[in-house]
């Protein structure tokens, strides 16, 4: 008997814990502030898309191109497998590829693309200033490396063009919430359990309402794609706002950089 009681009092004092019987994900994921925003492009889907008519899934971003020869395909290839663990819960959360290569990266060069991986992935498209503007609102690095097409014959899988320019590109996969706001950074190396686990820490999580004043690349009429008031510091949690940390457990846009570098 005084053993029963023992073991109730230790259940109980397991409860009382804030954040006990919580995955460390759902306690950890911080807000990175600064680091991402709405925008809208054109799609693999055949017409624009964008980021907020996700809202209420979390979405797994990346930045790359079709005619990439390793780490593109060896990260979808990881999502893909990320997406197989979910099982039924996959259809929950939206994978988005932005390419970095749009002159030869149609929407249906996309769609065929993806499909190899899964065909619930949707690619994002549009001019090349388009998807400068994307890029620069979640921190992007890209150029065509040697300033000329090659080749794409000997690429390990079939490409969708003869040539094109080889990228390089930031690798990181960028974990967004149902809001829409950054929460966490993966590479191709990151383990499934973690990011498995961070995933479904996010679909455990209630919507957020919207934020006004969020930084977006479509504020004041401007066409798709395009980055403003980036100097003058306007929205909550914009490039200059450094200073502040408007959420609890937020990373400044400065903090969120040097842990990408890291």
């Amino acid at each position: 008997m005084e053993a029963r009681i023992i073991v109730l009092l230790s259940v109980f004092s397991v409860l009382l814990i804030p954040g006990a019987g919580q995955t460390s994900a759902a306690k950890t994921l911080p807000i990175h502030d600064g680091i991402g925003g709405e925008f809208a492009a054109q799609s693999s889907l055949g017409r624009e898309v964008r980021l907020s008519e996700f809202a209420g899934k979390p979405v797994l971003l990346f930045f790359g191109y079709t005619s990439c020869q390793d780490v593109c395909p060896a990260t979808l290839s990881r999502l893909g497998s990320l997406t197989r663990r979910l099982g039924p819960r996959a259809g929950d959360v939206q994978v988005l590829l932005v390419t970095v290569d749009p002159d030869n990266d149609t929407a249906e060069h996309l769609r065929e693309y993806l499909a190899r991986f899964d065909d619930r992935f949707i690619g994002v498209t549009g001019s090349q200033e388009a998807m400068d503007r994307i890029a620069a609102l979640y921190m992007v690095k890209h150029d065509a490396s040697h300033g000329m097409k090659v080749t794409t014959e000997h690429n390990r899988s079939k490409a969708l063009v003869k040539e094109a320019f080889l990228y390089s590109h930031s690798q990181q996969i960028y974990l967004l919430d149902k809001a829409g706001r950054t929460r966490a950074f993966f590479f191709t190396g990151s383990p499934l359990d973690e990011m498995e686990q961070a995933v479904l820490a996010l679909l455990s999580e209630g919507t957020p309402e919207p934020e006004s004043g969020v930084r977006s690349d479509l504020d004041h009429g401007e066409h798709p794609g395009s980055m403003t008031n980036l100097d003058q510091g306007e929205h909550p949690g914009s490039m200059t706002n450094l200073d502040q940390g408007e959420h609890p457990g937020s990373m400044t846009r400065h903090d969120a950089q040097n842990s990408m570098e890291d």
